[in-house]
Formats: structure tokens, sequence, C-alpha cells
């Protein structure tokens, strides 16, 4: 006999695995947390489990089913009412109610068995209807603690909609049992969350069960994470980890071993006090190509996010912004930007610890010859701010490939497809960008993305950093999966603006890359329970130095990198020549400035003390790049 799979589909909490279907019993979705959320209803689908409609009671027919399991915490009766609509909001004005038929069997003491047709028959029938109404209710009577319920719910007119369960009445109460994992900043280091203690974004939830050896890693960036768990014979051990650039500056002791759920519908919270080992400052700046690569003669967009990720509130600093020669800029989303011959630069105030703000910059894309198919266009983002601790995430910059019709669900990585090995180093990351977006016809409302992360990557360096949406990424080795609950993405007819998303994270190649070897990396995107969106394969390959195509990107080639006593600028195979060189160190003081150059330029730099520096190069077409330098 089958099990019916406790999979938990939430409206904040966790998303059914995508590759199952609710319109199989073994496939249930449990109602746990989920009452009065929308569920997609199933169309063009006649399959039952088990086959003989002798156990569907008074259902003549049993077309396009969704099933549904719940359990009692608390015994006596659970009322529940059942709708059917095509509108996800179910009270929208052109919303037109479906017919909605349902029947319920149970109890059952456990979930091994309850899809087989001994256990699905009259005997165990609870409730049921075939009646042409939009809205049905019935009663579970005497509903005990641990004992389940099986429901399936039609679509007879086999339209497209949603169905919400509602408990309406009834003495007992459903069971959702399980842990909740907190994060907080613990200013005052009591272990206790205070009142005016905020939740913590940017470490990961752990956990094992069973000690089976499978460790769940969280990200999840409101500081929270809730487990659903009913049975109290498992045991979890829970753990906090911190990425490795804050190691330093925030530390996290608590760890939890041999955690059981709770009975009866209770929520144990287990709390992660972080407490500040430095007071410091750290602005981190990301720039995403977000709705989609650069077309001839269309619109282009850049989203650039930055966030203070330190403790101290960052009174002042400025974000610059430079765009690839011959594009031009529409519209700056903030208005106290600077419009420049390259881009463009804003100045900010007042960021607070861990607050995020995001500048969006649409721009307008030549038309061919001034750029043709296949050509990289590259933009760019730094911040600027005194005495910042982790000055290498203050510049991000996203290399795309010029293309004509596209898929808009798509992988990329910020550097392009080649990446110059003598300019990337062990400390350096590949920076992907999952693009995804609803072309349907009626919005999604839960989405999931799968990443599996081939060898060549490191799996233990993946850190996420923004996404579109409320996100949860949970890791399991070299598997990552991203789930947005309850979306409610739109259809990019209805909404061709809003029905765009994405996710921004970065990984390390594995040790040992060398000239030649080629990253590959895929996705799979799904949308509610339709088939996986396959990606492209983005493949970024490790050169000796960049061809033509590649230095018009980068407007010119630094080399050696890292460098000792001399680093020598060169312009790139594209007409463009330099015009002036600026050098600064991490807190942004100019070190080195050359202005009226020509050609190639060669720097002294053996005066230079040991660090990370930003080359800053403007050629003669006004176009400003950033480059980072490494002196050892």
């Amino acid at each position: 006999m089958k099990k019916l799979l406790l999979v938990t589909l939430l409206l904040l909490g966790q998303l059914l695995h995508a590759q199952l279907v609710a319109n199989t019993c073994e496939n249930a979705y449990s109602l746990c947390g989920a009452l009065g959320a929308p569920f997609a209803n199933s169309i063009n689908s006649n399959a039952a489990n088990p086959a003989s409609a002798a156990n569907y009671g008074c259902l003549n027919t049993t077309p396009n089913g969704v099933w549904f399991y719940t359990s009692a915490s608390e015994a006596g009766s659970l009322t529940f009412q059942i709708q059917q609509s095509t509108s996800i909001l179910f009270d929208d004005l052109g919303n037109t109610f479906l017919d909605v038929d349902f029947i319920c069997w149970g109890p059952f003491s456990n979930v091994n068995g309850v899809c087989s047709p001994e256990d699905l028959n009259s005997a165990s029938q609870v409730g049921c209807s075939y009646s042409p109404a939009a809205v049905e209710t019935f009663t579970i009577p005497n509903a005990q603690p641990g004992r389940y319920y099986v429901i399936m719910v039609t679509n007879f007119s086999n339209r497209d909609g949603y169905i919400r369960i509602n408990q309406i009445g009834g003495t007992g109460q459903v069971n959702c049992s399980g842990i909740r994992l907190n994060a907080f900043l613990d200013s005052n280091g009591n272990g206790t969350q205070d009142t005016d203690e905020i939740n913590f974004p940017y470490g990961n939830f752990n956990y094992e069960i069973n000690g089976d050896g499978n460790t769940h890693e969280i990200t999840s960036f409101d500081g929270q994470h809730v487990v659903y768990d009913d049975n109290t014979t498992n045991t979890y051990s829970l753990s906090y980890s911190l990425p490795s650039q804050y190691a330093g500056y925030y530390s996290s002791n608590a760890d939890y071993t041999n955690i059981t759920p709770q009975p009866a519908n209770l929520m144990e919270t287990f709390y992660f006090p972080i407490t500040v080992a430095e007071s410091f400052q750290d602005l981190n700046v990301n720039v995403v190509a977000s709705n989609g690569p650069p077309v001839p003669g269309f619109t282009y967009t850049n989203t650039i996010v930055y966030t203070n990720n330190g403790v101290e509130t960052i009174q002042q600093g400025t974000i610059g912004f430079t765009n690839e020669s011959g594009f031009t800029i529409l519209s700056v989303s903030e208005s106290g930007a600077v419009t420049t011959a390259s881009g463009f630069d804003f100045t900010f105030t007042d960021l607070l610890p861990f607050e995020t703000r995001i500048i969006t910059v649409v721009m307008q894309v030549p038309l061919i010859p001034v750029i043709n198919l296949g050509d990289e266009v590259t933009t760019a983002a730094t911040g600027t701010i005194d005495n910042d601790a982790i000055p290498d995430n203050n510049v991000s910059q996203s290399t795309q490939v010029v293309v004509g019709s596209y898929d808009p669900n798509d992988i990329t990585e910020s550097r392009g497809r080649d990446i110059e090995i003598t300019n990337f180093n062990d400390d350096d990351y590949l920076y992907y960008t999952i693009r995804f977006q609803n072309t349907g016809t009626a919005p999604a409302i839960n989405a999931r993305i799968e990443n599996i992360l081939g060898e060549r990557l490191d799996q233990s360096t993946v850190q996420m950093l923004h996404s579109s949406h409320d996100f949860v990424l949970d890791r399991q080795d070299n598997h990552l999966t991203w789930r947005f609950n309850q979306i409610l993405l739109p259809d990019s007819q209805a909404n061709e603006a809003a029905s765009h998303g994405y996710v921004y994270f970065r990984v390390k190649p594995a040790a040992g890359y060398a000239i030649g070897d080629i990253i590959p990396n895929a996705a799979d995107i799904y949308f509610d329970f339709n088939p996986a969106i396959v990606t492209n394969t983005f493949e970024s390959e490790f050169v000796n130095t960049l061809n033509s195509a590649g230095f018009k990107a980068g407007n010119f080639m630094l080399y050696p990198n890292p460098a000792k006593n001399t680093v020598h600028i060169v312009p790139a195979n594209n007409g463009a020549a330099i015009t002036s060189v600026k050098i600064h160190d991490i807190t942004g003081k100019t070190i080195y400035a050359k202005t009226h150059v020509n050609g190639a330029l060669t720097i002294d730099s053996s005066a230079f003390a040991s660090g990370t520096y930003f080359v800053e190069v403007v050629s003669n077409n006004n176009a400003k790049t950033v480059k980072k330098l490494i002196i050892e």
C-alpha cells in the first residue's frame, strides 16, 4: 500500500514539492496552516485513485479531482466550507463561482494505506455532495486528535479556477504542529528577543531529522522559518550559521539537539540570538538585469539593490551607475539621481541597519548596426561610503548578451561567457541570476526554482543576495530549491511589468579551476502544477585573455591581476580610446589619477599597499568602467 505524502502548502509556509500533482490521493495537500488560501483547481484530468467508482459514494463522476488531507488537534466537530471560483480573490466583482462537488473519508489512525480501495470505501465516508452548488459545507463529527481525514474536490465544469476551504465552525481544531525557528539581533546580549530587537536576515537555519545526514540549509531574509511536522517521534538537530565575511563581526552560539515536535496543535519556537562582536558599517551593492537581456530597439531594465549589512546607520553614501556605450538612460526611479555622460550618480542618506533600497534604471537599446546580436553589454554599479568594513561587495556588474526574441525564463552569470583567469582568484564568486516570467493566462499562485549545482561549483559557498519576491531557499547538498509561496504572479497579458521575477545568488567555483574549464549551470522553473520550464544552460569558461567581444564589454583589459610592481591598462579593440584613469582605495580615496591618456598605460604600483583597489577608466565616448584590482 502506498503512503500519503505529508506535504504542506501554506499561506506563508512551505510549498508542495513541485513534481507532485494534487490530482491524486498520494499527493494530497495538507490543510495545515492553509485554510482560506486559494489552491489551483484541476482541468482536463479525469484520473481518480483508486479507479473503482464504487468508492466515491454520491459522486456519479469524478472529473478533475484535487485531494486534501487534515487531522484534528482537539477533539470535537470540524465544519468546513468549500468554494470554487474563477477568481483567485473569490470576492472579485468579475468572479464566476463554479460547481464544486466533494467527498470526505475518515478517520484513519495513520497515513499508511489511506489511498487504497480498502480504506476509501463507503464505510469510511464522512461527507459527500453531488449538487450543482458553488459552495458546499460539511461537518466531521467527533474528530479525535491524531486521526486523519481525506477530502477530494472535483471541477465538473472543467474551467480554470481556484478552490478555497475554510473551517467555519465546530468545537474541534485542525492540527498544525511543528517547530518555529527565529534569529534576531540580540542588542543587549540577554539571549531574549525584546520588543525593540529586530530579526536577523543574513544567516542560515540548519536542521537535520533523525540524524539522517541530510542537512537542510534554509535561507530566509525575514529571519524566520517554520518546519511543519506532527510526528512526535521525529527528532531534530537545529543550528544557525553565518556567512564567512561576517564571522568576525557577528556571533551565534545557539544550537539545539534531540528536539521533537509538540503534539496537539502546538508550535514551539527556538531562538537564535545574534550578538555583535564589533560595530561596523558595510554597504552591499548588486546590479541585476531584472527584466530580461537587451534586445535591439527595445528597453532594457537594470535593478540596483543596495543594503546596509552593518549595525551602524550609514549617514551618507553614493551609488554610481555606468551603462554601456550607445545606450540611453530613459528613467531612473530616484528623482535625485544626477545623469552623467556614462550613467548617473546618486547620493543617499540615513540607510538603517539591514535596510535595503532599490533603484530601477530603464535604458533604450540602440538599433543594429550600432549594436549586434551576440554582443556583450556590461553595466556596473559602485557604492562608496566612509570606513566600509567589507569593500569587496561595493562593486557589481552585469554582462548580458544582446538577443533577438528570447525565452523570459533563463539563467545568466554576471561576467558573461568568458572569465579572464588572471582577473579571477580564489576569493571571487560567480554571480548567477535566474529570471522567470508568467507567460500563461492566469496568475501563478506559487512558484518554485530548482537548481542542481554541478561538480565544478562549490555548494558550501552558496550565498543568496537578492530576490524580486519573498522566498525561502532550501539547500540540501548541491540541490537548491527556492519556494515562492502565494507569489500571486500576474500573467504577462494582464500585467506584463509585474509578471517578471528573479533570484540573484553567488557561489564559488570548485578548487582547481584552470584555463579551458567550462562551468555549466541550468535551472528548472515551476508555476503551480505545470511541468518544469527548463532554462538555457549557461556556460562560463575560464580563458587566458578575452577576445575582442570581451574587450568591448569591459572597455579595457587590466593585467596582471593580482599585481605587484606594475599594472598595464590596454584599451578595448572596439575603436574607443582611454582618456582618463583613476584608482581608488577601499575608502574611496583617489590614490592615482591621469588624464589625456593616449593608448595603453603602464602604472608603477610598487608604492601601493597590499589590498583591494578600484580602477576607473573613461573612454573617449564618455563610457566609464570600473574594475577591481588586487595588489599583492
